[in-house]
């Protein structure tokens, strides 16, 4: 039982050393613990001459062959692609419009509070009572926000919204933000479906174009995946249709057999 662990641990060594960008299934196992565990069994199959054991060599040669094979797959793959700047540069004019046009975005604090049933009449007077004394330099907004907020998140993101744009916030919200200014930066207090916010304007970016020297590489990166994934398709297909070819010719009756019977 030993013999068959030490073996199978001294082949997943080999995997490792040759294949070192690929994930490890189990990585509920500090990486540490793992070589600890690996180079303590080396040990005790080095110390049984399991070194020289025909079973690893065997192991070893089978992986040589799929690595040399993955190898002569990802040179094949990529030999003669053609050059995909031009295409990538029509692809950018197709795409502009809709898929690198960019809508207004915006970034705000917000200090949110519980508005449901008969808590909206005080939540609302509690919220303009804060937003008087913020407007006037009384407290600033991002303590208010984490002294007052109820949002469930306020400590950890002192009520930053991150980016966002039209669509990702309920209307009411983005319709507030839209207006805000580096002038007005602040908002009237905004009520929606039980909830009540003040916002405070952080940034906010214009709509704009991706440009193509930006967007080019992802393009062209597109299109090299997709030559690959064609290429190998019809690879693999040939080498398929080679392998039943010789099958049926290997099984297939020999015709002077019948004859001589």
């Amino acid at each position: 039982m030993l013999r068959n662990v030490v073996l199978a641990l001294l082949c997943a060594c080999s995997l490792t050393a040759y294949a070192a960008d690929t994930p490890s299934p189990d990585t509920s196992v500090p990486p540490a613990e793992s070589l600890f565990i690996r180079d303590a069994l080396v040990e005790k199959g080095l110390a049984t001459g399991l070194d020289k054991d025909p079973e690893l060599a065997r192991l070893v040669e089978e992986f040589r062959k799929e690595q040399l094979a993955r190898l002569a797959l990802n040179a094949i793959l990529t030999e003669n692609m053609p050059d995909f700047n031009s295409r990538a540069e029509e692809l950018y004019q197709v795409r502009k419009d809709k898929a690198y046009s960019l809508p207004l975005r915006l970034r705000v604090r917000v200090l949110e509070m519980d508005a449901n049933g008969d808590k909206e009449a005080a939540t609302i007077k509690k919220l303009e009572e804060l937003r008087e004394q913020i407007a006037s330099g009384k407290l600033d907004f991002k303590i208010a926000v984490l002294q007052h907020s109820e949002a469930a998140d306020r400590k950890l993101t002192e009520g930053d919204s991150q980016w966002f744009y039209k669509g990702q916030k309920p209307d009411v919200f983005y319709e507030a933000a839209e207006q805000l200014t580096p002038e007005q930066p602040l908002s009237k207090v905004v009520v929606h479906r039980g909830s009540a916010w003040l916002l405070y304007l952080l940034e906010r970016k214009a709509p704009e174009v991706r440009p193509l020297d930006e967007v080019k590489p992802e393009i062209i990166a597109e299109l090299q995946r997709e030559y690959r994934e064609s290429q190998e398709k019809t690879l693999l297909d040939g080498l398929r249709e080679q392998f039943r070819q010789k099958n049926a010719s290997n099984t297939a009756p020999d015709p002077a057999a019948g004859t001589n019977r």
